[in-house]
């Protein structure tokens, strides 16, 4: 269900040296969430009057569903927290200082059942995620990274961000929530035909090692490769059809048309026994072999053929 987020066309980045100009436009576009978005307008609200309170944070972004417009009451509040830091190693202290602030601000939003803090992401940026459970259900799943970082590649500009909060020392960037309409990527969140070939080579190395698992009587295994071929079928299916970010697969085939599936990809479910693992096997195949041509067709690609034919050879031999 849509939750019909409002629309905006207010910057969020400047305008007062402390911010407050943002944080009343942000506050504004918060106001305006559907009724069912209770328990994420009081995460965000929580967010956004920590940032006024941290002279060291820089901006507050929400994205993914919320950003979209899509969001519904079960939603997870999916966010990125700009810090004044430099980028990498060198600003990890500043990043794990703010980062430690949230966390001990986190019981204020409401009931926390547990918190988990880690870093993530590549060797080179320093970036902290923080995923708070709350007991009202309510999912914070949030990233502190130094503000440099964010601004990294064409996300910042992106209609999947809702700018809450920025301070005046921030570039111009004008917010412009997504209102449910249907949003293709944008040159910057293009799939490339090298990532399609990558997709379905990996969803037939699954395929290939199912066997192999099934072939050794090991059910478990052959049932996780399974698994992983029909994630290299979402994504692949995501790119087939234009989804916003074909590499997150079945939450963005999903997003863009819940109607609009893999064609056969019921097929490819099983119980943990050895036919119907089978079968799942070379139903997968077939959706494979068609998701990857739909893919290669719109982000042209050279799809690994002789890897297919093997595996699919494999497959069926005895």
């Amino acid at each position: 269900m849509s939750a019909g987020v409002p629309e905006s066309g207010t910057d969020l980045t400047k305008d007062r040296p402390d911010g407050s100009s943002a944080a009343a436009s942000g506050r504004a576009w918060l106001a305006a969430l559907p009724g069912e978005l209770t328990s994420q307008r009081r995460l965000m609200t929580g967010l956004l009057d920590h940032c006024e309170a941290t002279p060291a944070v820089t901006s507050l972004l929400v994205g993914c569903s919320l950003g979209r417009g899509v969001a519904d009451a079960l939603s997870d509040v999916d966010a990125a927290l700009g810090v004044r830091a430099d980028p990498g190693e060198a600003g990890a202290a500043q990043v794990q200082e703010v980062a430690a602030g949230v966390v001990a601000a986190l019981p204020a939003l409401g009931p926390v059942v547990d918190v988990l803090r880690h870093r993530y992401g590549p060797a080179d940026r320093f970036i902290l995620r923080i995923f708070g459970q709350f007991a009202d259900r309510s999912q914070l799943d949030l990233t502190v990274i130094a503000e440099a970082e964010i601004r990294r590649g064409s996300s910042a500009a992106h209609p999947d961000f809702v700018w809450l909060y920025g301070t005046a020392d921030q570039p111009d960037i004008p917010v412009q929530a997504n209102t449910g309409d249907a949003t293709k990527p944008d040159p910057g969140y293009a799939v490339t035909g090298q990532q399609v070939r990558e997709w379905a080579f990996l969803g037939w190395c699954a395929l290939i090692d199912m066997d192999k698992y099934l072939r050794r009587g090991s059910l478990w295994e052959a049932h996780n490769r399974l698994h992983q071929a029909r994630e290299q079928i979402w994504a692949l299916w995501a790119a087939a059809v234009g989804a916003l970010y074909p590499w997150h697969g079945l939450s963005q085939v999903l997003d863009d048309d819940p109607r609009n599936l893999p064609p056969g990809i019921d097929a490819t479910v099983a119980s943990l026994d050895a036919t119907g693992l089978r079968r799942a096997a070379a139903a997968s195949a077939g959706v494979l072999t068609e998701v990857s041509a739909a893919a290669a067709r719109r982000c042209p690609a050279e799809l690994p053929a002789a890897m297919a034919a093997f595996v699919i050879g494999t497959l069926s031999a005895p």
